[in-house]
Parts: structure tokens; sequence; C-alpha cells
């Protein structure tokens, strides 16, 4: 990371790791402080469960209807719009869709330390 402002092009971006169905690209990171860049989905994709660790992620769509499941047992959830923003608390079991009506894109922020992203068998249990 340098002293001086930044900027980069979508066509910068590099893949980020990620749970399949879901094209991450980051912009910025650095390890133990924070994540930033992007997301795609094609239409009614649904991720693996996972969690982000120590991070806690805030969520711009830009495209789509987007949903993240959560929960015991995965029960709960919230549907997010174009234009809307969303925030996962950091160690929260999720996983996240796209309505089969069309893609999904978001920009995302992580900001915490450790990996970004842990998957795991299911969401918590009941």
């Amino acid at each position: 990371m340098g002293l001086f402002p930044e900027a980069k092009r979508d066509d910068e971006l590099e893949d980020a790791v990620g749970t399949p169905g879901i094209s991450r690209r980051v912009a910025f990171e650095e390890d133990d402080e924070y994540w930033f860049g992007h997301i795609e989905t094609e239409a009614g994709m649904t991720s693996g469960w996972h969690h982000h660790g120590e991070m806690t992620t805030f969520g711009h769509v830009l495209g789509g209807d987007l949903w993240v499941e959560f929960g015991p047992g995965g029960k709960q959830r919230i549907d997010v719009k174009p234009g809307e923003y969303f925030r996962i608390p950091a160690g929260v079991v999720h996983r996240e869709g796209t309505s089969a009506a069309g893609p999904g894109s978001a920009v995302l922020g992580r900001v915490g330390g450790g990996q970004p992203v842990f998957p795991v068998e299911g969401p918590d249990p009941e």
C-alpha cells in the first residue's frame, strides 16, 4: 500500500478468493485491515455457506436482486435491491444468491483483520 491516493479502472481489478457461484475481484486490500472490491453473480445463483471471520462486510447493490440467508438453520433472510446497502457482521455464517430474473453485481468493502472468506458445511444449527 502506498502513501498516496490511488485509482483503479474496473479492468485493473484482480480475481479474489471466494465461494463457488460468485466472481470476486479486488481493488484494494490490506490483510489486517480491509478488503474492497466488486462481485458478480449469475442469475439464480446460490453461494455456499461461509463467513468472513473477523471482517464486517458492507455492500451496495449495483444490479440484480440479491438475498442473504443466515441465522439458525439458515431460516432468516434479507432481500437487497439495486441502490440499497447491506451489512453482514463479522463471523455471521451466511450464503447469498441472486433471483432467477437476472445476474447480480455489488461493490463490497470488508473491515477487520485476517482471511476474508471461510467456507463452512452449512448454516448455524437450529
